[in-house]
């Protein structure tokens, strides 16, 4: 054959088939352009120098990491979906004399021309626009805008490498469908399927029992420790969940809609209706991916953006002073306490040196030990890793122990406690009884005071496991009851925490500079002591660290959601496309016997309206199922404000609805065309 003859068919076939590799196209560069995105933003050094630009750089990083998967996937289904509704042209070719090795080096110019117009047109988009999203993300995190536009060699050499290798997989891919298929098979392959599927009931009650236990799981979680382990198992339960219900359920959603007579012998029922049923299986498939989008899309909008939002909140929580010094040992020394009211006297002393004005003073020190809390009482016991590995984490109790003395001078309360007496307080949703038993050793509980805990530690409702402070009458011997137990590598379960926290006056550098002096002081005193952690941080030092975090997964929750919505959209858009060329001669029929286009349209719309709002409504309600974890979670990050979450979450779903509907009036009118 003629040199330039397969590149020519090839492209032949994607100009007649513009309908279907036009989106396919569009998706291509879009992926492209943000791999090279994030790539830029995470690896070419732009960021350096940006308040918090190390975590910034971190979360892109990861964001590349995300969207080469998320490309890879996608694009595989996107391609099977070409290749499924060309089937009935390479049967042609096959009965016109070409064999297997022709078709596969047609769909290898094809795959090269997208490789090209992918990879040329969405590198060029990517540069071009990486300026723009290096602005943006700049004013994000309030960090230095540089006026300079670079190109990144090493990101385009990775974004080239990392597309070159996912299109190579889809051209194997593609050919390995047409392949295994003989050319009879290919050339009906738009009949496969005609037969109408009966309603799975079995597959059904699964599917619901799955997305029931993700949802129990979700609800049953109520420490952040526990969010972070059962998280995404929840996760997989719903998506698992979500395509056997939906697969299931749109199949007897039909044959129920049948059996309705008044509802399915209609104009404007009976023809989408009855052509539904004949693809269910696929359609609900197409639904539920649609469906965890959708959800994908909420989730992370709403908890990025109630961070982004809620940034200052989160940072007040977390530092509520300008100052902040922290100590920790394990086991029992008595020297502690000396060394502890030397530290707080040399801190004061350097930090007045340098000009701080020292107000709002909390020195304070604790013993704390943990354990497993259950029924008032706290076992610790546990020296066994096989223990730790099937352990409860909703069950996994700090107990902190505080002198009373210090307690009231450091706090302002006048207090009493008699021995083996306490007062309890926890920012935790747990039970205590009237006597709590601390290994060995009870105490009665005289008193609660879970509405000062904040006082004590700002950040002790977001604590990865619960903490239940214990105000004692003589702390150091309490302390003492607890010297014996060790972990499971023998080191102490007693751990002795300092605290140092206070205002200076100073101006944001003076409060940077104080710090970083101050750490250098801590470490010359502490260091060889056998400290095992011990740092000064300040208030404006660490906003830095937390804009970049916040805004950096705000930025990448946006780049991602866009993703994701084209994504979205792709697929309803081949639905609707796919499903139109088997309506079409359906509907040809049905005009020959009388359906007008107006009948056509109502028709269409019944279709929209019953399969399209289920997506949307299911997406809904697993946001709502999704809310309490994230909200665990949250309390991680330092963020304790629900009614922020759901603020963000009811806008998000608002937006994604009013997009969701454009795209479906936007499909809905396709279709109408290609039946019509």
């Amino acid at each position: 054959m003629k040199a330039g003859f397969y590149p020519k068919i090839a492209g032949e076939g994607m100009r007649r088939n513009g309908r279907l590799y036009a989106p396919f196209l569009v998706t291509c560069i879009l992926m492209v352009a943000i791999y090279y995105i994030l790539h830029f933003l995470g690896y070419s050094g732009v960021m350096e120098g940006m308040p918090g630009g190390g975590t910034a750089t971190m979360m892109m990083k990861i964001g590349t990491g995300v969207i080469t998967l998320f490309s890879l996937i996608f694009l595989f289904y996107t391609q099977s979906t070409l290749i499924r509704g060309r089937k009935k042209e390479f049967g042609l070719y096959s009965i016109l004399g070409m064999n297997k090795r022709n078709i596969g080096r047609i769909l290898f110019f094809e795959t090269l021309i997208t490789w090209g117009i992918g990879l040329g047109c969405g590198l060029a988009a990517g540069v071009g626009l990486s300026k723009l999203a290096e602005l943006g993300f700049a004013k994000m995190i309030g960090g230095s805008v540089r006026y300079e536009f670079s190109v990144s060699a090493v990101s385009v050499i990775m974004t080239l490498v990392t597309f070159t290798g996912i299109f190579l997989l889809i051209y194997l891919n593609s050919v390995r469908q047409v392949r295994f298929a003989s050319p009879i098979e290919l050339v009906r392959a738009d009949k496969a399927g005609e037969k109408p599927p009966k309603a799975n009931w079995i597959l059904g009650v699964l599917g619901l029992a799955v997305l029931g236990a993700g949802y129990y799981i979700a609800l049953r979680i109520r420490q952040p420790m526990s969010a972070l382990m059962w998280f995404f198992g929840a996760v997989i339960l719903v998506i698992v969940g979500t395509y056997l219900v939906l697969i299931a359920g749109s199949v007897l959603l039909c044959r129920i809609l049948q059996k309705n007579k008044k509802y399915y012998y209609r104009t404007d029922h009976f023809v989408s209706v009855s052509s539904m049923a004949y693809r269910m299986k696929r359609n609900g498939a197409g639904l539920a991916s649609i469906c965890i989008l959708l959800t994908m899309i909420l989730v992370m909008l709403s908890s990025t953006s109630a961070l982004y939002t809620g940034s200052e909140d989160c940072l007040n929580a977390r530092y509520p002073n300008e100052i902040g010094a922290f100590a920790c040992k394990y086991g029992y020394d008595e020297s502690l306490v000396t060394l502890g009211e030397k530290l707080d006297r040399d801190l004061k002393q350097a930090a007045e040196e340098q000009g701080a004005a020292i107000t709002n003073n909390r020195t304070y020190y604790e013993y704390s030990i943990s354990g497993y809390y259950e029924n008032s009482r706290l076992d610790v016991v546990l020296n066994s890793k096989t223990n730790l590995a099937f352990i409860d984490y909703d069950k996994v109790a700090q107990i902190l122990f505080i002198d009373v003395n210090d307690y009231n001078r450091v706090f302002g309360y006048q207090e009493s406690v008699a021995p083996g007496e306490a007062l309890v307080g926890t920012a935790k949703n747990i039970e205590v009884g009237d006597v709590l038993t601390v290994g060995d050793v009870p105490f009665r509980v005289t008193g609660r005071i879970d509405d000062r805990i904040t006082e004590i530690d700002p950040t002790a409702g977001g604590a990865a496991s619960p903490g239940i402070f214990m105000i004692v009458n003589d702390v150091q011997e309490v302390a003492r009851n607890y010297i014996q137990y060790k972990d499971y590598n023998g080191e102490p379960m007693l751990a002795w925490f300092w605290y140092c926290r206070f205002d200076t006056g100073l101006d944001d550098e003076g409060q940077i500079a104080l710090a970083s002096s101050l750490g250098e002081k801590l470490n010359s005193e502490l260091d060889g002591l056998g400290f095992s952690n011990y740092y000064c941080e300040s208030h404006e030092a660490e906003r830095e660290d937390f804009v970049g975090t916040f805004g950096g997964l705000f930025f990448l929750g946006i780049l991602l959601s866009i993703l994701f919505l084209v994504s979205c959209v792709i697929i309803v858009y081949y639905k609707q496309v796919s499903e139109g060329f088997e309506d079409q001669a359906r509907f040809d029929i049905m005009q020959k016997v009388g359906m007008t286009k107006e009948d056509i349209r109502k028709s269409i719309h019944s279709q929209m309206r019953t399969v399209f709002l289920i997506p949307i409504g299911l997406a809904c309600i697993h946001l709502l199922f999704a809310l309490p974890v994230v909200n665990k979670l949250l309390m991680l990050f330092g963020l304790f404000n629900m009614p922020r979450l759901l603020a963000t979450a009811g806008i998000c779903a608002l937006l994604c609805g009013l997009f969701y509907a454009l795209v479906y009036k936007l499909t809905s009118g396709a279709y109408y065309r290609i039946v019509s």
